[in-house]
């Protein structure tokens, strides 16, 4: 049976490890693992999230064949899989630098797609046009624990909990493929050590306010979103903060956050002292200058520099699903786009076929099977199997 360890339990990790064939061997290493306690050490529990329509790099082909797909898996899970927290809901999205939809790829494809009239936009929005839609939300937590019991209900899956600081740590598991899967962490595993990996700090509120019941974003010259859960809370937010990590609450982003979103929808109130606040967050993101990257290579790994295939992908922090414009249009290197969670059942599907492509020997030369000859020892770990599931 052919062994893959998947590096990073985030929405990637996971949905990666759930679009691999059943008859691989699948070993999920992480860190942080969905139903932890809670945690800002790790960005995909703490999205929004909602579905928007651009990729990490503006108007590419690939990826927007990958967004459509995921949304289409993701409507069907809306009405087959409750459990899985995915609904659908009414989106309104106003750019305040542009008064044209001429270059949005997607208004073909979202649903009920029409623009807005002017008697529409809330005085305050800065909207020089309003666009509205059907899209999706999810509440991330729920999400991520519904993928996690579908790959627990398959004993070809085991989960380790494992801080790994560099890929040699793995060959114990004698892998023939690694996923590296490792978010903003990639900048820093070794021999990955990415450059262009870029953490990106963001800010957010979540606010009881029932009365909600449609998403909201802004885009161009500000960006801001409110994002209701369905389950009478919303979280409103928010900005990015380009090479910042502090995990500490900025007051003052605080009130400019519900300053923002009282502009786009009137229902938040204006002030922090007015909101009923459930919690406030602060996550850092994974970004990455020049996009994703969804790529294949062999790497040297170990004392014995073993050839080991590894697939990346990472580089798509998750924020609003997928910011619903270029990133120029917001003002930012494209790369930075909040498309993790948009991205992960394309992104999931492409690395099956990258891996299929290393066991099978269809497209790159199948190195001796990695981790045979190592003389790496394995650290103490915790195991728990489970199920995989194609997608």
């Amino acid at each position: 049976m052919p062994k893959v360890t998947v590096v990073g339990a985030g929405v990637f990790g996971l949905t990666i490890a759930l679009s691999l064939p059943r008859h691989y061997d699948v070993t999920i290493v992480a860190r942080d693992m969905p139903g932890d306690p809670d945690s800002l050490d790790w960005a995909s529990p703490w999205a929004g999230a909602g579905f928007g329509g651009g990729g990490t790099k503006p108007n590419d082909p690939e990826e927007m064949e990958m967004l459509k797909a995921a949304f289409r898996y993701y409507w069907n899970l809306s009405e087959s899989h409750p459990e899985s927290s995915v609904k659908k809901m009414r989106d309104v999205y106003f750019r305040d630098n542009v008064a044209t939809d001429a270059d949005l790829w997607w208004k073909d494809f979202m649903p009920d797609y029409r623009i807005m009239d002017p008697s529409e936009l809330p005085p305050d929005s800065n909207a020089k046009i309003g666009i509205t839609y059907t899209s999706l939300v999810m509440t991330p937590s729920i999400y991520l624990t519904y993928l996690t019991s579908l790959l627990h209900a398959s004993p070809n899956v085991t989960f380790v909990r494992k801080t790994v600081s560099s890929l040699d740590e793995l060959l114990y598991l004698s892998p023939d493929v690694i996923v590296n899967a490792t978010g903003v962490g990639a900048g820093t595993l070794s021999p990955v050590n990415d450059p262009l990996v870029e953490p990106v700090r963001g800010q957010t509120i979540v606010i009881r306010q029932p009365e909600i019941n449609h998403m909201t974003l802004r885009s161009g010259i500000d960006y801001c979103y409110v994002i209701p859960r369905g389950d009478g809370t919303a979280i409103i937010g928010g900005i990015k903060e380009h090479g910042k990590t502090s995990p500490e609450v900025d007051p003052e982003i605080r009130k400019d956050i519900a300053y923002r979103a009282n502009q786009l929808d009137p229902r938040v109130p204006a002030t922090v002292d007015a909101l009923d606040v459930v919690r406030d967050i602060v996550g850092i993101r994974p970004g990455r200058k020049g996009g994703m990257r969804l790529e294949a290579e062999v790497l040297q790994l170990g004392p014995d520099k073993v050839g080991v295939p590894v697939v990346h992908a990472y580089g798509a922090f998750a924020g609003y699903w997928s910011v619903v414009s270029s990133g120029a249009d917001l003002g930012r290197p494209p790369g930075a786009g909040g498309t993790g969670y948009a991205l992960s059942p394309g992104v999931g599907r492409k690395v099956a076929m990258l891996v299929d492509d290393f066991i099978m020997g269809d497209k790159f030369p199948r190195p001796g099977t990695a981790g045979k000859s190592t003389t790496a020892v394995a650290s103490t770990v915790s195991e728990e199997k489970g199920r995989c599931e194609v997608m």
